[in-house]
């Protein structure tokens, strides 16, 4: 006797089949041949973790990789700027979000305990530097007035803050005590971001990458440029073996028809749009690696554990998603570390232990 498939079995398994389907996109996700392009011989695992159509930018990785921060805006002010607010995934991996700024914040960054943050908060016309916390928001200003004309992307370790503000008519960088005290002009430069182990900072200045090492009396490096495109946002890998940034690049687009016989594809016309990618390089500024390329746009990248990188994605000129990805051979070499191991913390002993810093006097 044949065996009969009921009518539930039928549907049991077409829905075990779209199941699969579906967790095979979300794991992979797909993009046309010239939209985006991950170098798979570099890249591993791509998944985007976000899909909400929502404006975006400034990711920040927490120190431990679990965790993300960044801006996000969903309306403009009447100057016709965005207006950014802090948002938070409690796990790196999963698009849930929890608002934690509304007051046109941006440029987060984290603290060493994985729960404080700075970010600049953008009043009168002009950034300031504020602590808060994920634990439960709170706003302590570092900077009531701008050091210069307007301050931006401030990062901390070991109590000592690197931000860069805008002062004649250029980026200037500038050390400062966390209680906003002693401010130093180092240099010119901008989007300064911390060595793991050594007291350094690489930064941009004038679109190049650059390297400063505070101990030796802020004395200054050049590690790479390209004459023909900008840098930006570079960080070093959790191990400081690399640097990764993104910058602009040329990207060739075929313009020829689907349509078009195979006999006519020599003909094809191509056209040169400037994008933005990202790369990675030796934290001496040798071998330099193209991640990304296409028609899209990618920025914003930051280092999570174990060669992961998290950035963001603009396909065919669509709000920023966040994507993950891993960095072949850096599983299991590039491990977080942290320069001070604080007393393991929770979220709550935060707010009660720091909770005078959370006022807005």
């Amino acid at each position: 006797m044949k065996n009969k498939i009921s009518p539930h079995h039928v549907t049991v398994i077409a829905i075990v089949v779209l199941i699969i389907l579906g967790l095979a996109c979300a794991s992979s996700p797909k993009t046309a041949d010239d939209e985006l392009v991950w170098d798979e011989g570099l890249t591993i695992g791509v998944t985007r973790i976000t899909d909400d159509g929502v404006v975006k930018d400034t990711l920040r990785v927490s120190p431990d990789g679990t965790k993300l921060l960044y801006a996000e805006a969903t309306k403009k002010d009447s100057d016709g700027y965005w207006a950014w607010n802090i948002v938070y995934l409690r796990d790196a991996n999963n698009p849930a979000k929890t608002p934690l700024i509304n007051d046109f914040a941006f440029a987060p960054s984290w603290y060493e305990d994985n729960i404080r943050f700075l970010y600049v908060s953008y009043e009168n016309r002009a950034g300031r530097v504020v602590r808060s916390s994920t634990a439960g928001g709170g706003k302590t200003y570092i900077t009531r007035m701008p050091i210069g004309d307007s301050d931006n992307s401030p990062i901390v370790r070991n109590g000592l803050i690197v931000l860069s503000t805008w002062m004649n008519e250029k980026w200037q960088l500038v050390t400062v005590k966390e209680n906003g005290t002693e401010p130093t002009f180092v240099g010119d430069g901008r989007w300064p971001s911390w060595h793991p182990t050594e007291n350094k900072v690489v930064f941009i200045r004038e679109g190049k990458i650059y390297e400063m090492d505070i101990d030796q009396g802020y004395q200054v490096t050049m590690l790479y440029s390209d004459d023909n495109f900008d840098c930006y946002q570079p960080s070093y890998s959790p191990d400081g073996k690399k640097i990764l940034f993104a910058k602009g690049a040329l990207t060739r687009v075929n313009l020829t028809s689907k349509k078009t016989s195979k006999k006519n594809e020599n003909n094809a016309t191509l056209e040169e749009l400037e994008r933005t990618h990202i790369f990675v390089m030796e934290a001496d500024g040798s071998n330099l690696s193209p991640i990304s390329s296409g028609k899209a746009n990618v920025s914003s990248p930051s280092w999570g554990r174990n060669g992961e990188i998290f950035c963001m994605v603009s396909i065919s000129n669509k709000p920023k998603e966040i994507y993950k990805l891993r960095l072949r051979g850096m599983e299991e070499t590039s491990q977080p570390v942290t320069v001070v191991q604080p007393t393991t913390v929770s979220e709550a002993s935060v707010v009660a232990s720091d909770a005078t810093d959370f006022t807005d006097e």
